[in-house]
């Protein structure tokens, strides 16, 4: 009788138990804001003293006035032309082979940097060279070979470039004027963005197919915590917001886990850096799928370059208040279309990549 009693009341303490961590898990997805994002385009749309670039598939960097916000439509001024055409999807993924690469590898991040008092693109490739550009004169350097596949390019905190490579999950880092790599860090599966906070005390790295954030001790380069979220299937890049507060992470979701036909709603997924957990999400309309962002300098607006898996890509204003989407701009269609260029890649839709903003004041 003992034997039963004593049995029963461990089945009890069990199913308790298990409330109890069922009930956490409730208040702590309810403890993250869950925000549906507006298209409420403004009477007139917002513009910068800026200039964006914008890698893609295609090979080529989509250059964006944003004085004015019109649609890139000369194929010869609107744009930097780097390499042929490749799809992240091609080749080597997380050390998994997908459809053989055809071509050179497109275009994917890049950043901006003074060199002897000159602008310079330093930009990574689907193939995981990486070229240097003046943006004055539009000259070429390169190909430098340095990984297999990069995603995102990054001025770290040491001055360096860092770049994550989407085929053997490792972090490189490249110096630009001696144009060598001087140190790789193997991190997960295929990572595509890293970021740092403001005290370099710790870096966020994100791994595309894994759907997890890495977060790193910068000083002894080890690992101390993973962020996941059933919400964060398939991921893009991070940046961290001006303030240094809060980290965003591209999540637009177009697979499931196992690289599976994607479930989820595109978002994006705000971090409190402070306690290294999501605070918000920021769920986005079908045809925004973010891959980058920028922030203006003042903190009010954030910029999502956005694919829409139609025959565009799109630069999306966010208004950081509200989070309403108040102005959008064509990126790619208004040099495909009069110049009669047929996507043949990724399922005909051009997808853009990186974003980096040169802000002239």
């Amino acid at each position: 009788m003992r034997k039963y009693i004593l049995i029963s009341l461990i089945v009890v303490s069990v199913f308790g138990l298990y409330l109890g961590f069922s009930q956490k898990a409730m208040v702590e997805a309810a403890d993250v804001k869950v925000i549906d994002v507006k298209e409420v385009p403004a009477a007139k749309m917002p513009t910068f003293d800026a200039t964006a670039y914008i890698a893609g598939h295609g090979g080529h960097i989509a250059i964006l006035n944003m004085k004015t916000m019109k649609a890139p439509s000369d194929i010869e001024k609107d744009r930097i032309v780097l390499v042929e055409a490749g799809s992240e999807m091609e080749g080597k993924i997380a050390g998994m082979d997908f459809e053989s690469a055809k071509k050179a590898g497109g275009s994917h991040g890049q950043l901006l940097t003074k060199e002897g008092g000159k602008k310079v693109l330093v930009a990574g490739t689907l193939s995981g060279n990486v070229y240097k550009v003046d943006v004055a004169t539009g000259k070429k350097e390169g190909p430098f070979k340095v990984g297999d596949k990069f995603c995102g390019a990054i001025a770290g905190p040491d001055g360096n470039v860092y770049f994550e490579d989407m085929a053997n999950g490792s972090v490189y880092v490249w110096d630009s004027k001696t144009l060598k790599t001087v140190d790789k860090m193997p991190v997960g599966a295929a990572v595509c963005g890293i970021q740092w906070t403001k005290n370099n005390k710790k870096a966020y790295i994100s791994d595309m197919p894994q759907g997890i954030i890495f977060v790193y001790d910068w000083k002894t380069k080890k690992e101390i915590k993973q962020i996941k979220s059933p919400e964060m299937t398939f991921l893009h890049q991070i940046r961290m917001a001006p303030d240094g507060k809060s980290l965003w992470v591209s999540a637009p979701n177009e697979f499931d886990p196992g690289l599976k036909p994607g479930t989820h709603k595109s978002q994006v997924i705000v971090i409190d850096t402070d306690k290294d957990v999501i605070v918000e999400r920021l769920v986005l309309p079908d045809t925004v799928r973010p891959h980058d962002f920028a922030f203006s300098p003042d903190g009010k607006y954030a910029f999502l370059s956005s694919r829409t898996y139609g025959d565009d890509s799109t630069l999306n204003i966010m208004e950081m208040k509200t989070h309403n989407l108040v102005g959008k701009v064509s990126l790619c269609a208004g040099c495909h279309k009069p110049a009669g260029i047929e996507v043949k890649i990724d399922k005909g839709s051009p997808l853009l990549c990186g974003i980096e903003v040169d802000w002239h004041k």
